[in-house]
């Protein structure tokens, strides 16, 4: 046996141990970690209304910019140093699912209920490009390694590519399904996977397309999707109690994380075999997918985490929520309890 499959079987076997021999209380005694490094709370200007819910998030390449999406059709851009609201994007008109910064960090990507995907131009944070019409609500939105290409999916069978410098539409690849609310590119670039109703999941190849996969999470909707950092595991999760753990390369089932009390809304991977999970019972789980042992919880949300976003220079978290707030959580050295901001007036995009 070659020492990657050693290692892979070991691995696989560590995981499917933690899930099933671990006692309870052991898989409950993870350290929380309520200290979030700052809070960004979503008010509703109209008082008659309620605040905004919030389903997106993304941090720039640079770790300088946050951004927002949600239910009022509105993307909010904010400082991640000094935690000011810099400017709300107002071109959606409908509920925004989706935001995405590219790598060199001089585009933002948005989606949502209303069939647009946006390309913002992050100097002016004016729209830059609207790409073809994808003719679904889009629920995710993933650029490639050097920007040059943005994957679409939402409720369609086709997951649409679009080419970032001519904005054209690439291709149009043949989804899994007609309800697909989870995408991811890998971080080399060479890997796309969509999912969807059913546990069903797709991954091809790109950039030429090709079907590599069909991946059977199980019987339950996929809402998360998540690629390591070296691009070998991805990581499904939903409406199923238990996240899953994918070999890219084979194509094969390397686990499952122990059961969680709630739907899994949102993964990041924040390093290694470090993975971040936010679901409905409110909390974000940090888990080592080589052991299967939940090592952290970060606990502070009072509604669904809906999304996450991980940037591994500053080793910050990004969290957001149907409490319409957006957390920032230092999950490489530990919260250090920096004093919550709270959203500063914000400034209207021109």
């Amino acid at each position: 046996m070659s020492t990657r499959c050693l290692r892979h079987s070991l691995g696989r076997c560590l995981v499917l141990l933690a899930a099933i021999g671990a006692p309870a209380a052991a898989r409950a005694q993870a350290p929380i970690d309520s200290s979030a490094l700052q809070v960004f709370d979503i008010r509703a200007k109209d008082q008659s209304r309620q605040a905004p819910v919030v389903t997106a998030v993304a941090i720039s390449a640079d770790g300088h910019w946050l951004a927002a999406g949600g239910d009022d059709h509105l993307v909010r851009i904010w400082n991640v140093t000094d935690g000011d609201l810099a400017r709300e994007l107002k071109s959606h008109s409908d509920w925004v699912r989706a935001v995405a910064f590219d790598p060199a960090g001089e585009r933002l990507a948005s989606a949502g209920d209303d069939h647009a995907v946006l390309l913002w131009n992050t100097k002016s944070m004016q729209v830059e490009t609207r790409l073809p019409d994808p003719a679904q609500v889009v629920y995710g939105v993933a650029f490639n390694a050097d920007g040059s290409l943005l994957a679409a999916a939402g409720f369609s069978e086709k997951v649409r590519l679009f080419d970032t410098r001519s904005a054209k539409a690439l291709q149009d690849l043949n989804a899994p399904g007609p309800e697909n609310r989870a995408l991811a590119i890998s971080p080399d670039g060479k890997r796309l996977a969509v999912g969807g109703r059913q546990g069903r999941i797709r991954v091809w190849s790109l950039p030429d397309g090709a079907v590599m996969h069909d991946l059977k999470s199980d019987s339950l909707r996929i809402r998360a999707l998540a690629f390591s950092p070296d691009s070998a595991v991805l990581a499904a999760g939903g409406d199923a109690r238990q996240i899953r753990l994918f070999d890219v390369a084979t194509g094969k089932d390397a686990g499952a994380l122990p059961s969680r009390p709630g739907k899994t809304l949102a993964l990041a991977f924040c390093g290694g075999s470090k993975l971040a999970a936010g679901g409905s019972d409110n909390l974000i789980r940090i888990w080592d997918t080589t052991t299967g042992v939940e090592t952290l919880r970060l606990a502070g949300h009072a509604g669904s985490v809906s999304s996450l976003a991980y940037h591994a220079e500053s080793g910050l978290l990004a969290s957001g929520s149907f409490d319409t707030t957006v957390r920032i959580w230092d999950v490489a050295r530990g919260a250090q309890g920096k004093p919550v901001r709270q959203a500063a007036k914000p400034q209207d995009a021109r």
